[in-house]
């Protein structure tokens, strides 16, 4: 018999599921990332009916395992597409040259036909009492869906990969186009990846300590648990999170230069090189080490007379419009000529304009942090350590007499 608890929990994942799963696949014509958010969900789904199925229909569970398995080679490619899409440059769209990474399904679904061959009897034998069944057909099922759940491992381990590397990446192109990252650095991934592994190491501990110790480590409530954390919070944050790097709103010509400037950024390389040699991302361009030291004289002049750093939306864009400067020589005269990124540079500015009010002592850290541009006080207090090796509290401390 199924834990009540268990099962509480499971109709609440399929619950959120069944209510956005329809509100995604509508949305899915304005914009195609909502496409594999929806696709991961449903396969999430589909495997989170198992205990459901399985005590309360069944007659119905040998269709439901034939359904169930492929769908567990539909999670890693959607969810790698659905980060694929939010870190995007441009619009996301999938395409066919993508299918690959679906390839597994195809083994699954040959696999998914043999077991509704089997007959009623040897299929609860296999899948719900646990027992031996003799046979080479059996045998092979077997040791075909080992096989296969060993590529999904290998496969759960490189999307795993390729998502932090892909993060990384992504966040260090927000530093070359924004001076507040706030709701866009996707933090919120770090942590379903964490909920992730920790959901998938329980059901693999669980697995051993049934099989091999004869008694749970972990009981299915527990796994249940973390899925239904796993779950609401892809959901919360999938549905409203939006590309930070996508620019519909900027002309065609400005938002290629935009994309020529995160393409020119991709292989940054360390500050020693930078002063040694031209890097080769900017070998092609057209600015002269003359005109890069003029626009940087330009870029510093700006910030002194106008305070353009105190507006909290200060972006790449912004500031080349309000120079009529490309922003890809903005962005290579930051890199080469002032040896740093777009986001570090205005943030120097505001912790400059903040040091004279933190000794002032007249406002709250927080009413500062806004006041010279930072959007909250936890972004204030990280780039002010970062350039000062000192908190704000033990910066005032430091210089009062």
């Amino acid at each position: 018999m199924i834990d009540p608890i268990v099962m509480i929990v499971t109709m609440l994942i399929v619950g959120q599921i069944a209510v956005s799963v329809p509100i995604l696949f509508a949305k899915a014509n304005k914009s195609a990332l909502n496409l594999p958010l929806a696709i991961f969900l449903v396969a999430i789904g589909a495997l989170a009916l198992n205990p459901i199925i399985a005590s309360m229909a069944p007659n119905w569970y040998a269709l439901y395992t034939a359904l169930a398995f492929p769908a567990l080679f539909m999670l890693c490619p959607s969810l790698w597409f659905y980060v694929e899409g939010l870190t995007a440059d441009t619009k996301w769209q999938l395409q066919k040259k993508q299918a690959w990474h679906f390839i597994l399904v195809a083994p699954a679904l040959i696999i998914s036909v043999m077991i509704l061959m089997l007959p009623k009897e040897t299929h609860t034998a296999i899948f719900i009492d646990d027992t031996e069944v003799s046979g080479w057909f059996v045998s092979l099922i077997l040791v075909s869906m080992l096989i296969m759940m060993l590529l999904w491992l290998s496969q759960c381990v490189y999307t795993l990969i390729k998502i932090v590397r892909r993060l990384s990446h992504y966040r260090k192109r927000l530093k070359d186009l924004f001076s507040n990252n706030e709701n866009k650095e996707l933090k919120w991934i770090n942590w379903l990846l964490f909920i992730a592994v920790c959901t998938w190491i329980i059901s693999l501990i669980t697995v051993f300590s049934s099989s091999l110790l004869d008694q749970f480590l972990f009981n299915g409530t527990t796994e249940a648990l973390f899925s239904l954390i796993l779950i609401w919070s892809l959901i919360h944050f999938g549905m409203q999170q939006q590309p930070a790097l996508v620019t519909d709103e900027i002309s065609p010509k400005v938002k290629n230069e935009l994309i020529e400037t995160l393409d020119n950024n991709k292989n940054e390389q360390s500050k020693a090189s930078k002063t040694a040699l031209p890097t080769k991302k900017y070998q092609r361009s057209a600015l002269s080490k003359e005109q890069s030291k003029r626009i940087a004289d330009k870029i510093n002049t700006v910030m002194q007379s106008e305070h353009l750093y105190l507006d909290a939306s200060l972006s790449l864009h912004k500031l080349a419009q309000h120079l009529d400067i490309s922003p890809n020589y903005i962005s290579q005269t930051l890199n080469q000529t002032l040896t740093t990124n777009f986001f570090d540079f205005v943030n120097q500015w505001r912790i400059e304009a903040a040091k004279p009010k933190i000794l002032a002592n007249e406002a709250t850290i927080l009413d500062i942090a806004l006041d010279v541009g930072f959007n909250a006080r936890s972004s204030f207090y990280k780039a002010f350590k970062q350039v000062t090796g000192q908190t704000p509290s033990d910066f005032r401390k430091a210089h009062q007499t």
